[in-house]
């Protein structure tokens, strides 16, 4: 039997069938679009999580200095810098960008109009380094693309309205210096930001050069060199190459890769500035621990959705190929081959599950559309799982295809034994219809 006939027969018999498979149908849709659904929002959120933390802490591999005798201990001096980025070339990572920022995380305040609002970071930027960073920001009041200079801060959403103040007003900001001593300065506001999350409810931006003036840095100081990679599967490579090019060159601490382990090297004294280079998921480590208990919580899932299509598979077939065996014995009896016969009952089985799984990722389309239009601004923290305030899906290539494939090979399986007996079975008891397995 030529290969486009079988292909024929048994779409004719799916669509005859159609009833008798309507509940496997069901199973296999409804089954693939919560394997789907679960899947594709921990991929998103786990995605939206990595690059609301990598533009927290610029970059993708963070080199960082710590000078524990001052007060301000986040410290690179300027005369290092040449080094590092000497290393980096030759290393030949060839970072997409590289960033410097100056980091205050403790004891700021920022005033206006006798209101003051405690901030969690201050963050020295260079406004056209990051231009491109603050273009991706949901500015409320101002621009990105607005005259950012020397005497210029932004400032989030909550932070202004606790303090009452609108773009282009004067705020005074309080912070520490090196030593430990109160200094301040005054800026104009250029920019008012809606960022909600932890990483961005309590922090201002302002010029680099401003803050390393204020906390006692010379201009060209900095507290951390962002490396930044558009292809992100290698960092841990380039990382631990660059980790081996500066080794002898600056004082470097082991390499960290949770939060605890970074936390238990910064326990050790030493004197002057010791660095460290740092990935996201050492910042993150934490955050990430809930999202393996939801990955957990996948795996369970999909093992019980799978399971679920095996029984229903498995029950539907024996019942549909008892119902049809005096057709399966018709079919012998008129010539067909039993090879034929077990193929053709296979090849339902792949337009089936083909069907089932065009429709319940077209249900997962739709599921993950009225998900994404939910608000979750009520849930607190939430945000940093968002992307532009949005619950969003990612739909991985490779993690859809091993659903599918699962799924044809559950199916394979759940057919296939059932189909071999029928079509083997003593031709007499087939047309009489008194089969038994």
């Amino acid at each position: 039997m030529k290969t486009k006939d079988q292909w024929l027969l048994a779409a004719k018999y799916v669509v005859s069938y159609r009833k008798r498979y309507l509940f496997l149908f069901c199973a296999l849709s409804f089954g693939f679009c919560i394997i789907s659904v679960i899947g594709s929002l921990k991929d998103g959120m786990a995605e939206a999580l990595y690059y609301s933390a990598r533009n927290h802490y610029s970059g993708d591999i963070i080199i960082a200095g710590f000078e524990k005798e001052m007060k301000s201990d986040n410290h690179i001096y300027a005369e290092t810098i040449p080094l590092i980025q000497e290393k980096i070339k030759e290393t030949g990572i060839k970072p997409d960008k590289e960033i410097m920022r100056t980091m205050q995380n403790q004891d700021s305040f920022i005033h206006y109009n006798g209101a003051a609002a405690p901030l969690k970071y201050v963050v020295g930027v260079d406004w056209e380094a990051e231009r491109d960073y603050f273009d991706t920001l949901n500015f409320v009041e101002g621009e990105a693309s607005a005259d950012l200079n020397d005497e210029t801060i932004i400032i989030s959403l909550p932070i202004a309205a606790q303090l009452g103040a609108r773009l282009g007003d004067i705020v005074l900001l309080e912070t520490e210096t090196l030593y430990g001593q109160k200094n301040t300065n005054f800026f104009t506001i250029g920019g008012i930001i809606d960022d909600r999350s932890i990483f961005g409810y309590f922090k201002v931006f302002a010029p680099r050069r401003a803050i390393n003036n204020i906390i006692g840095f010379a201009p060209d100081d900095c507290s951390t060199i962002g490396l930044f990679f558009d292809d992100t599967k290698e960092v841990e490579t380039k990382r631990e190459k660059l980790q081996k090019a500066l080794s002898g060159v600056i004082p470097l601490r082991p390499l960290v890769y949770d939060r605890d382990e970074f936390d238990h090297e910064q326990d050790w004294n030493w004197s002057g500035v010791m660095f460290f280079l740092l990935t996201i998921p050492v910042y993150i480590s934490e955050v990430s621990q809930m999202l393996q208990a939801l990955n957990i919580l996948s795996y369970f899932l999909y093992v019980m959705t799978l399971l679920i299509i095996l029984v229903s598979a498995g029950v539907t077939y024996r019942l549909i190929l008892h119902e049809r065996i005096k057709e399966i014995g018709a079919m012998r009896a008129i010539g067909f081959y039993e090879k034929d016969i077990r193929r053709v009952l296979v090849i339902e089985t792949f337009i089936l599950a083909s069907v089932s799984l065009i429709t319940g990722f077209c249900f997962t389309l739709i599921l993950n559309g009225i998900v994404s239009c939910l608000p979750f601004s009520w849930f607190p923290g939430f945000d940093i799982f968002l992307k532009n305030g949005k619950l969003l899906a990612l739909y991985d290539p490779a993690a859809t295809g091993i659903n599918i494939a699962a799924i044809y090979v559950i199916l394979f399986v759940a057919v296939y034994m059932p189909a071999f007996r029928s079509s083997r079975s003593l031709l007499p008891e087939m047309l009489s219809g008194g089969f038994k397995e």
